[in-house]
C-alpha cells in the first residue's frame, strides 16, 4: 500500500511533462513538425474513414440490389414433390419454393435485339417476389402470373426496344434435343417493367413458366426449385446444408453465381485500405521526426530531471504519452471528420460538380454515393493508426530515456 501514493505521483508527473513538453517548446521548428504529424495524421484517417464508408455502402447496395432480382438457392432437375424441398420449406431461413426456369435468349422489337438473361417462376413465385415488385412501374408481377403470355423487362432495356405496354415483342431461345440445336422464336405481349437501379434492369427478362409445359423449358436451359430466403445473405450455409443431407442434388446460390464479383468489390476495399493506411503512416513518421527533434531540443531539460531523481522510464513514458496524445486527438479527430465527410459527401461532390462541370456517377447505375458505417471499421482504423503512430514515438522515448545526464547537463 506505500507504494500506491508514489505510482500515482509519478503517473502525474508523466502526465504534466508531456502536455508541458507538447505546448512548450523553444524550437519552432519542432512544434511546426509536430503540427504537421497531427494534421497529417488527421487527415489521412479522415480519407481512409470516408474511403472505407463509401466502399461498404456500394457494396451493401450492389448487395441489395442484385438480390432483388436473382435467385437466391437454386435446384436444378427437382420438381415440389421432390423431398428436397419438403426439407427446404422447414428451414425458418427459407420464406417460400417455386418452380423456375433459367437461361439466355435474345429479346427483339422495333428492328433492335438484345441479349437477355430469361428467368420464368410459376404463379406462386411470380407473386411472392416482393423485392422485385416493389420496384415495379404499373401494375406489377401479379398481372405477369394471370397471363402465362405476358412479359416483364428492365425499363432501360424497355426504351432501348422501343417498347410499352401492350406492345408485342418476339424472343428466341436455343432448344436442345439429343444432338440437334434448333432456334425456338416465342411471342410475348409486354406487361410491365421495373428499375432496380442495377445491371439486371439491361438484360433480364421475367417471364410466366405456364407458357411453356416443363419438358419444353428444360430443352431450353437450367429448370428446376428455387428457395427464397429470409436474408438472402444465408445463402451459402442453406445450399451447404442441403447438400450436406442431399449429396447428389444440383444445388447453387447467389454466391456461386456472383461471389467472384463481389470478392473482387472485398478485394479492392482491402486494397484501398492497405494504400491509404500508407498515408497514415507517412504521418507517424513525422511524429518520429517531431518527437527526435523535441528529444534534442530538451536534452538539458531531460539531464536536469535525471539528476533530481526521475528514473528512464518516468523519461521514457514521458515522450511515449506525448506520442500518444498526439495519435489519440489525431486519430479521434480524423475519424470523426470522416464521419462529417461521408454524411455530406453527395453534397460536397455536388457542389465540386456545379464547380467544375464533371459528373463523377455518370455512367452507373447510382443516382448519389451510398455510404454504409462499420463500428468494427471504425475500431480497426482506431486501433491501426494509433497503433503505428505508438510505435513511431517509441524510438524517440527510447533514445531520450538513454540519455547520459553527465554529458546533456553543460
Amino acid at each position: 500500500m506505500s507504494d500506491a501514493p508514489h505510482r500515482s505521483a509519478d503517473v502525474g508527473l508523466v502526465f504534466s511533462l508531456a502536455l508541458r513538453l507538447l505546448t512548450h517548446s523553444e524550437n519552432r521548428f519542432a512544434r511546426f513538425v509536430t503540427w504537421v504529424s497531427f494534421i497529417g495524421l488527421s487527415l489521412g484517417v479522415m480519407i481512409l474513414t470516408v474511403v472505407v464508408t463509401v466502399m461498404n455502402g456500394f457494396d451493401h447496395e450492389l448487395k441489395t440490389r442484385l438480390l432483388q432480382s436473382i435467385p437466391h438457392v437454386t435446384i436444378a432437375d427437382v420438381g415440389l414433390d421432390d423431398p428436397i424441398a419438403t426439407v427446404a420449406l422447414n428451414k425458418s431461413a427459407v420464406l417460400g419454393v417455386h418452380r423456375y426456369y433459367r437461361g439466355l435468349g435474345a429479346i427483339t422489337a422495333s428492328g433492335e435485339v438484345h441479349p437477355v438473361v430469361v428467368y420464368a417462376a410459376d404463379r406462386d413465385g411470380l407473386v411472392n417476389m416482393r423485392e422485385l415488385n416493389d420496384h415495379m412501374l404499373g401494375v406489377g408481377l401479379a398481372a405477369l402470373a394471370e397471363n402465362s403470355s405476358g412479359l416483364v423487362l428492365g425499363a432501360p432495356l424497355a426504351r432501348a426496344l422501343g417498347v410499352n405496354r401492350g406492345d408485342v415483342v418476339l424472343m428466341m431461345g436455343v432448344e436442345t434435343e439429343q444432338d440437334i440445336v434448333r432456334p425456338r422464336m416465342m411471342k410475348f405481349e409486354m406487361i410491365d417493367a421495373f428499375f432496380l437501379g442495377a445491371e439486371p434492369d439491361y438484360n433480364l427478362v421475367v417471364l410466366n413458366l405456364d407458357y411453356f409445359p416443363a419438358g419444353q423449358w428444360k430443352k431450353m436451359g437450367e429448370v428446376g426449385l428455387q428457395l427464397t430466403l429470409a436474408d438472402p445473405l444465408l445463402a451459402g450455409q442453406i445450399a451447404g446444408e442441403l447438400s450436406a443431407e442431399f449429396p447428389r442434388s444440383k444445388l447453387g446460390s447467389w454466391e456461386t453465381q456472383y461471389g467472384e464479383l463481389f470478392q473482387a468489390v472485398q478485394l479492392e476495399k482491402s486494397m484501398m485500405f492497405v494504400l491509404l493506411l500508407l498515408v497514415v503512416a507517412i504521418a507517424a513518421f513525422n511524429i518520429v521526426a517531431g518527437q527526435t527533434m523535441l528529444v534534442n531540443d530538451k536534452r538539458r531539460s531531460i539531464a536536469i530531471l535525471r539528476t533530481m531523481g526521475c528514473t528512464q522510464a518516468v523519461i521514457r513514458w514521458v515522450f511515449l504519452l506525448q506520442g500518444g496524445l498526439i495519435s489519440l486527438f489525431g486519430t479521434i479527430l480524423g475519424i470523426l471528420a470522416g464521419l462529417f465527410v461521408a454524411q455530406w459527401i453527395n453534397q460536397i461532390l455536388g457542389f465540386v460538380e456545379s464547380v467544375s462541370g464533371m459528373h463523377l456517377l455518370d455512367g452507373s447505375f447510382f443516382v448519389e454515393v451510398p455510404t454504409l458505417v462499420s463500428p468494427f471499421d471504425l475500431l480497426v482504423i482506431g486501433l491501426m493508426s494509433a497503433g503505428l503512430c505508438l510505435l513511431s514515438a517509441w524510438a524517440p522515448a527510447r533514445r531520450a530515456a538513454e540519455l547520459d545526464p553527465v554529458v546533456n547537463l553543460h
